[in-house]
């Protein structure tokens, strides 16, 4: 009876973790195609309103904003919006000096999704075309308006830009890079070059204004960027993928703090699949196939979660009858191959090698953050930035 059971238990993740990865491969496979979607150049210079939640980011705002001020852009076609949360007068002072316009939003539930919705709500919107959502750490190079230009010029509704990492100064933040790039190649470039959405990944976002000042006064979560997906995938607006216009971002560089931004993560795909499935017959019915596609993406469980729980599959595998390892075996160097395919080649590194033998911690952060995933849905968590090193780093 218990031999049963676990074949029926064997059978069920397998099939599972089959179509999770077989779906991971197939993306990874597609972002080896060769094919750029090309905008001409255009004469129109569209208005674009520049957003930048800020809390408590006074190591970091002033550099990003000076970056993004030196575009390749007519400066009056243009206005860079600081929501400041929580910061120094002195930084505020020194924005303001530097020609940036300040919010402040009101004091409440501190989400990104508020700090936008309490700038939108102050932004004319017969004085902006595009808006560009960013991090208080984000890095542009000075063609990033005129590429987005390009794009929304030739009828792009929403964009999001090639964002990677900046800092490799840890094992974590390198592996936290690397997983980014992962994400790039089989969310976005994947799914672009199979006529897909490309998934949004919170910064380096651009949308067309009316519609985002619309639609970001309805989200509550701390996951904005998941129900901004959604609500495009719901007016059925393709988010376009802009490979070569590159963002830089800093990644997690401890593990404590991976485990408090993944709670977020974690609390906000639960939230959104579950309101999303409840869309399946409708999706299925009226032929929309990029939403059914997400619905099956959120589904997934976190990569690193998959890259423990399968081994440990095949390692059980091998001590209970009339269950077969080989299938196991087959699963995990399908994904591992995938993965590998996924992540370019710069990347391939003496320091990625050495931060492979830290994916345990990682693991065990990773399951701290499902375990305490509620806290997720109702506190702010803030990235640190330039923390001081701990000794397991």
């Amino acid at each position: 009876m218990l031999i049963t059971i676990l074949w029926y238990i064997d059978f069920l993740f397998f099939f599972a973790f089959t179509l999770w990865i077989c779906y991971v491969a197939l993306f990874a496979f597609a972002s080896r195609i060769r094919r750029k979607i090309i905008f001409p150049d255009s004469d129109t210079s569209l208005r674009f309103a520049i957003l930048f939640p800020a809390y408590k980011e006074d190591n970091v705002i002033r550099e990003s904003v000076t970056r993004f001020k030196a575009q390749n852009y007519p400066a009056d076609k243009l206005e860079i919006v600081v929501i400041s949360d929580a910061m120094e007068d002195r930084t505020n002072d020194q924005l303001r000096a530097m020609g940036i316009s300040l919010i402040h939003p009101d004091e409440g539930l501190r989400s990104k999704a508020a700090a936008l919705t309490a700038a939108m709500s102050r932004l004319d919107t017969q004085l902006f075309d595009v808006v560009v959502v960013m991090d208080a750490d984000n890095i542009v190079f000075p063609d990033f308006l005129s590429k987005l230009n390009n794009a929304f010029a030739s009828g792009a509704k929403a964009i999001q830009t090639h964002r990677t990492a900046k800092n490799n100064t840890t094992a974590t933040a390198i592996l936290d890079g690397v997983s980014e790039e992962i994400n790039n190649s089989i969310f976005r470039l994947g799914h672009a070059r199979l006529g897909l959405p490309a998934a949004l990944i919170g910064s380096g976002m651009a949308f067309d204004f009316n519609w985002f000042k619309q639609r970001i006064a309805a989200i509550k979560s701390m996951g904005e960027d998941k129900f901004l997906e959604y609500f495009l995938l719901l007016d059925r607006i393709n988010t376009i993928y802009l490979e070569d216009v590159v963002i830089l971002d800093e990644k997690i560089q401890y593990s404590d703090d991976f485990s408090k931004q993944r709670r977020r993560w974690i609390a906000s795909q639960i939230d959104i699949f579950c309101l999303a499935i409840k869309q399946t017959r409708h999706a299925l019915v009226s032929g929309n196939w990029a939403l059914i596609d997400k619905i099956f993406q959120w589904s997934m469980p976190p990569r690193i979660i998959m890259l423990g729980i399968i081994p440990l599959f095949l390692l059980i595998s091998f001590f209970v009858v009339d269950i077969s390892s080989l299938k196991w075996f087959f699963l995990i160097t399908l994904y591992m191959m995938s993965l590998a395919l996924a992540i370019p080649k710069k990347m391939y590194t003496k320091q990625l090698f050495l931060a492979i033998f830290t994916l345990p911690r990682i693991f065990l952060a990773m399951v701290s953050s499902i375990i305490h995933f509620r806290s997720g849905r109702s506190t702010f968590i803030h990235t640190k930035h330039g923390t001081a090193p701990s000794k397991e780093d």
